[in-house]
This record gives structure tokens, C-alpha cells and sequence, in this order.
């Protein structure tokens, strides 16, 4: 199962009057803390891999588990932090597994090429 469906999101690609968009929505439009996940859409492929390789470089040379969070930059409106081993957004109560980010990721980027 994708990290996507694991997580009840759908990824919408949406053309009008020659421009295309990407999103990131809930399926059944479903409401609880998977919300937070929408934030995929805000992320185009050069921020998608920003992040990825943010998240790539903590979760690779994190020496140990106490180190403190770390801010991503790649958004201004919404908080990501990287907390080992959570990823937190916006300081919402309900973190997300860094690992399942970083397929999520993965699987965003792959739907941005397509």
C-alpha cells in the first residue's frame, strides 16, 4: 500500500485554460489529523526535493536521537519541523513518522513528473 492511500490522501492533477495544478486533498474528504498532510500541495517539484533532502540529511546523519528539532525552510506559511523521529506541522499535536514523510514525499514527487 502507497503512503498516500496509507494516509487517505489523493493526488489531483487539475488543467484550466492551458494551466495545470497539483493537489493534495483528502479522500471522501474524510477530516482528522491527516489534514496536515495537505500541505503537499503547496510544494512544487523544486521545493518537494528541498524538503526531501532536508528530511534525507537529518534522518542520515542524526548521530543521536537528542539532537534538537530542525525548522525546514521550505515553506514560509506553514511550520515543518523535523524532531527526531517526528515530523511535526504547523506545532499541531499529532506528529507523522519522518520515514512515512519521506515516501510520502517521494510518492508527491513522482505524481509532480508525471
Amino acid at each position: 500500500m502507497s503512503k498516500k492511500d496509507e494516509y487517505g490522501l489523493d493526488f489531483v492533477k487539475i488543467t484550466s485554460n492551458g494551466n495545470t495544478g497539483y493537489n493534495c486533498i483528502r479522500k471522501n474528504g474524510v477530516v482528522d489529523q491527516n489534514n496536515l498532510l495537505q500541505f503537499l500541495s503547496d510544494l512544487d517539484i523544486l521545493r518537494t526535493e528541498f524538503l526531501l533532502k532536508e528530511i534525507n540529511d537529518y534522518l542520515n546523519d542524526t548521530p543521536n536521537h537528542d539532537w534538537p528539532s530542525y525548522d525546514s525552510l521550505v515553506l514560509e506559511h506553514i511550520n515543518l519541523t523535523l524532531n527526531y523521529p517526528d515530523f511535526i506541522i504547523d506545532e499541531q499535536p499529532h506528529p507523522f513518522p519522518l520515514a512515512d514523510i519521506r515516501d510520502l514525499l517521494l510518492e508527491w514527487l513522482y505524481f509532480l513528473r508525471s
